[in-house]
């Protein structure tokens, strides 16, 4: 019973996370989800970039992007976009700082129009 209670609790956060994502935020990314597959622990750095557009009817204000972890990093615009425009998040991954394993970081994207939601995962050898 507890299981369930659980289960049904996880469902409705993720549920809720992914609806706030979409439409609060205003922001329609190109991809939610960045998979580095095998990374090795060695002094190299490996990076993706997320493109971004401003869905709102407002200027749009990239206020911070915080990830969970040290060994990732963020580099971004701060210039609003206006309506309609495009802008990215260039994701930086040390791999000198991971742990061995796999790997799951999630990346807070703060704008004026609300939080936003992006993962980075893949696995460090």
């Amino acid at each position: 019973m507890k299981r369930l209670l659980f289960l049904l609790s996880l469902l409705f956060f993720t549920f809720s996370l992914s609806a706030q994502d979409s439409v609060e935020s205003g922001i329609s990314f190109d991809k939610r989800e960045y998979d580095f597959g095998s990374v090795p622990r060695e002094n190299k750095n490996y990076t993706c970039t997320f493109i971004l557009e401003n869905k709102t009817d407002k200027p749009l204000v990239l206020l911070s992007v915080n990830t969970s972890c040290s060994c990732l990093k963020a580099r971004y615009s701060r210039r609003p976009l206006k309506v309609g425009e495009k802008s990215s998040i260039t994701m930086t991954l040390e791999a000198s700082k991971m742990e061995k394993g796999l790997f799951h970081r999630v990346v807070e994207v703060h704008t004026n129009s609300g939080v936003s939601r992006l993962i980075v995962r893949g696995k460090s050898e």
